[in-house]
């Protein structure tokens, strides 16, 4: 006790200092002093679904009017594919090809650059996948309350039931954890990724926060930092968690309508993406995304 007591008194009159990673409103460093959420488009039937490919280059789908959007690194959208099929959730692989989920069709598909189509799995409902190292695809199935995961053979098989409303899916950029939240639930799960491609020990890991009036956060689309960071799109806005599953900071929506889904883009991978109803915005942030197929940084292990 006394040495303990000496260490916390040393500096003794010296004023605390303020810890670096925390701004005057103690929550983590995030955000871009004086830097808001920039309008990028608008009007779409329902934007969804932003990925982000190898030079930073981003694209969303608009399910409704069954288009591909393209936004470069200077912020302006352009189609890229008509005619998607209804597209909700898309991932870029490391082989370059744009991995949907083809809802209108019932379909798994991944474009090349070109545009050329190729089916992964059918008769699936599907709402949003991620990508691994070997291409392997994993995705959910809201209305069947399961996970399934299709190998580089095209073989598909469910590989978790039990999660109310599984909706949004990601890997951690290590590939070693997936990670899928529960759209009805306070939840994002965590499971192990084992070789084969099942999942192993999972539990609900990170807790979300919900309005006063309700049980369910909306969690929906998620992305991850270099420093290990999870980004959740919820009903209360950008939830953002730390490793060992705390809520550090909420980021306001751009607009009072809901948030589908999240990803970092442009050329440095340091802005945060979001689509927003019939809204697509962007925002200048401190930290910078991680594809786990393109590491920047290496992997940030679990505390």
């Amino acid at each position: 006790m006394p040495d303990a007591l000496r260490w916390l008194w040393k500096d003794y009159p010296k004023p605390v200092a303020k810890p670096t990673q925390v701004n005057e409103r103690g929550f983590y460093t995030f955000l871009e002093p004086g830097k808001e959420w920039e309008l990028l488009g608008e009007g779409y039937g329902f934007a969804d679904g932003p990925a982000v490919d190898k030079d930073g280059n981003v694209f969303f789908t608009d399910s409704k009017n069954k288009r591909i959007h393209k936004i470069d690194a200077n912020g302006k959208i352009s189609v890229w594919k008509e005619d998607s099929g209804g597209v909700s959730g898309m991932m870029f692989g490391p082989d370059g090809r744009l991995y949907v989920c083809q809802g209108g069709r019932k379909r798994i598909v991944a474009y090349t650059p070109d545009g050329k189509e190729s089916v992964l799995a059918e008769d699936v409902d599907s709402n949003d996948l991620a990508v691994t190292l070997k291409n392997e695809v994993y995705f959910t199935d809201p209305p069947g309350h399961r996970v399934w995961f299709i190998d580089t053979k095209g073989n598909k098989r469910v590989v978790y039931t039990g999660i109310e409303f599984p909706n949004g899916v990601r890997t951690s950029s290590d590939q070693s954890l997936l990670l899928v939240d529960d759209t009805h639930g306070k939840w994002v799960w965590s499971f192990q990724i084992q070789p084969d491609g099942s999942l192993e020990n999972g539990q609900p890991f990170y807790r979300m926060e919900t309005p006063d009036d309700s049980s369910q956060s909306g969690a929906d689309g998620m992305t991850l930092d270099t420093e290990g960071f999870l980004y959740v799109t919820t009903k209360l806005g950008v939830q953002i968690c730390d490793q060992p599953g705390r809520v550090a900071a909420i980021i306001n929506k751009p607009q009072d309508k809901s948030l589908s889904n999240i990803v970092f883009g442009g050329p440095d991978m340091q802005w945060l993406y979001v689509t927003n109803r019939d809204k697509v915005y962007r925002r200048h942030m401190k930290r910078k995304g991680v594809v786990s197929w393109n590491l920047v940084t290496p992997p940030v292990p679990r505390l």
